[in-house]
């Protein structure tokens, strides 16, 4: 069985030392010394990669919760109750917007990208008839945004935009005040086993969300001035994080080697992949997108060869009970684009013969039609 994906994170001896400051600190979270450290490493990593932007991070308690306070922020005051996304996303994005008050409107994407764009949200918009609140744009898969487009979409509709760029923490080019949400998951790029990060330039949207996830409390006051909760990590997680970071570049380079060699291998055989996958950007969960009709075979045959595959969005979150009443705009292409995209076999210690035993199981199948 080669396996759909296998999470990795830092070992026990690369972590040791990182614990033992915390036996020396005695402090265990409340936005320790660790924390503080694991927040400036991520926004400087980010700024490096994001054409030098002085980013500023919000740390939370997980992916799902950094849409969430990004939401919340970027709402309040505004009538509306709707929030327009994807149909085509992981749950997490719907839930999200439920547990901030607003109903989703699902909106289609993209078949090429896989993407909500401009243009789709657009639409969208008139459909949902003016009650929109906010919109989340969602990174498929980590793919890069085009944040630049969604600023000019913001400015021309007056509709605040959040990012849902769950497993896109190492491919951000631009950064801007529109938050960008990511997670940091164990099955992430970059994770530290359960965490997510609002990024922006907005210093003072990162310090309300802050305070909300730490009862409300501003820095060095225990006045609750704005309502929050529990939301922020310990300081094990953020050992785990800083342990991560030591180690990046060489598991940056693993994921590169292998995805330039599944880029090699589906080209040879016809498979198409997201745009740039490889070449421009990398992630953990590896989508291939197949003609009409070829899905099912292939996915035969890794049944029948022992290979785990995944349709990690499922067919869309309409499709799921706890939102099936919410309204959408006709989803045109969505049930095709989930059809044809098929998560393989991915993580950072894989083979080149689990890589080749991947491609060649693909190949059969469709030769096989």
């Amino acid at each position: 069985m080669i396996p759909v994906l296998i999470p990795s994170l830092p070992e026990t001896d690369a972590i040791v030392p990182y614990l033992r400051r915390i036996d020396q600190s005695h402090i265990y979270s409340n936005y320790g010394p660790l924390s503080r450290a694991f927040t400036e490493t991520l926004c400087r990593f980010v700024s490096e990669r994001a054409d030098g932007a002085p980013v500023a991070a919000t740390i939370t308690g997980s992916g799902t919760t950094a849409i969430e306070l990004a939401l919340r922020y970027r709402i309040a005051g505004r009538k509306g109750r709707l929030c327009l996304m994807p149909a085509y996303t992981f749950v997490a994005t719907a839930h999200a917007a439920v547990n901030v008050g607003l109903e989703p409107f699902f909106a289609d994407v993209d078949p090429e990208t896989l993407a909500l764009t401009p243009a789709i949200a657009a639409r969208a918009l008139a459909a949902a008839g003016g009650d929109v609140a906010a919109v989340v744009v969602v990174s498929p898969y980590g793919a890069p945004i085009d944040v630049a487009a969604w600023e000019a979409f913001e400015t021309a509709h007056g509709i605040p935009v959040v990012f849902d760029a769950a497993a896109a923490t190492l491919n951000l080019h631009r950064v801007g005040a529109q938050p960008i949400c990511v997670s940091l998951h164990a099955t992430k790029a970059l994770g530290i086993g359960e965490g997510g990060a609002i990024l922006t330039t907005d210093t003072d949207l990162v310090a309300q969300t802050t305070a909300m996830t730490g009862f409300g409390f501003s820095a060095s006051s225990r006045v609750s001035e704005v309502r929050g909760g529990n939301y922020r990590i310990s300081e094990y997680a953020a050992a785990v994080g800083l342990a991560v970071f030591d180690g990046l570049e060489a598991r940056i380079q693993q994921l590169r080697d292998a995805s330039l060699a599944y880029v090699a291998g589906f080209e040879r055989i016809g498979v198409r992949m997201q745009p740039g996958f490889g070449r421009d950007w990398l992630t953990m969960t590896i989508t291939a997108l197949f003609e009409p009709g070829t899905a099912d075979a292939v996915t035969a045959g890794f049944d029948a060869d022992g290979i785990q595959w995944r349709r990690w969005y499922g067919t869309g979150c309409q499709a799921h009970p706890a939102f099936a009443t919410c309204r959408h705009d006709g989803l045109a292409g969505t049930a095709a684009a989930a059809a044809s995209a098929i998560g393989v076999p991915f993580f950072p210690a894989i083979t080149p013969a689990q890589i080749d035993a991947v491609c060649g199981s693909v190949e059969r199948s469709l030769a096989a039609r």
